[in-house]
């Protein structure tokens, strides 16, 4: 009688298991976690640009510039400058830097159209990135955050001045 009573403990103990299992993989949902930690870092990204450029404007009373002293036009960031008494690039100089895009979005890039001026990143629809880009859509207001796509990819454009 005690081998059959072990047996029947150690099946209960199984199911128990198989249930609880079940259970942890329907809550741990990875792709929730993934889009959460995309999100959080594209925000940190976003923080970090936004406050490069406007240190930059506020030392220099004007956006960054290209090499040549022209205004941004779809221009990578990290390449751009700071035109204060002393000129430095936003890749590091100075404590001013660009990160690097997050994976599957594309460079860093800059628009200066008369008092407008935007950076903007683009990445492939109909994944956990493009879903990112689209619930941060409603974090920001229209004036400062924009999306758009041709079909293939999604292009956020986040302004400093609009």
């Amino acid at each position: 009688m005690k081998k059959a009573f072990s047996i029947l403990e150690l099946l209960v103990a199984i199911t128990l298991l198989g249930i609880i299992a079940t259970l942890s993989i329907n809550y741990y949902n990875t792709s929730t976690i993934s889009k959460q930690n995309i999100k959080s870092e594209l925000q940190s990204h976003i923080q970090i640009i936004t406050s490069t450029i406007l240190q930059c404007k506020e030392l220099s009373n004007i956006m960054p510039l290209q090499d040549d002293g022209s205004k941004a036009d779809d221009t990578l960031l990290n390449t751009m400058e700071c035109n204060t008494t002393t000129t430095y690039k936003l890749d590091g100089q100075r404590g001013g830097f660009i990160p690097k895009p997050l994976q599957n979005f594309t460079d860093y890039k800059a628009t200066q159209s008369g008092d407008e001026f935007y950076f903007k990143t683009t990445t492939p629809l109909n994944t956990y990135n493009d879903d990112v880009l689209v619930e941060l859509n409603s974090t920001y207001s229209d004036n400062q955050y924009e999306l758009s796509d041709d079909g293939t990819d999604r292009t956020m454009k986040f302004y400093l001045s609009h």
